[in-house]
């Protein structure tokens, strides 16, 4: 079965070094909250709680929502091709 969403986020904080009380209290939430996340219990955790994730894990949401390895780019990177 392919990676879903949960399973990147922990491989991700995994990577990162991080505990999952740890990670939680970083983005604010309860760590019962993040390790229903990380088990796929729950399925759309939403965009905020996505980009608080990909912020403290230093990676992209395209990462975690994909899988695919995209590179961050900053507003002002955007801006310039703009």
């Amino acid at each position: 079965m392919a990676d879903q969403l949960g399973d990147r986020i922990g491989k991700a904080r995994r990577r990162c070094g991080l505990s999952g009380a740890e990670l939680a209290r970083r983005i604010g939430i309860a760590r019962q909250h993040l390790s229903a996340v990380e088990n796929n219990r729950i399925t759309d955790p939403g965009v905020q709680l996505i980009e608080k994730i990909a912020e403290a894990l230093n990676c992209s949401a395209d990462y975690l929502l994909s899988g695919k390895l995209t590179p961050r780019r900053t507003f002002a990177e955007l801006e310039e091709v703009a």
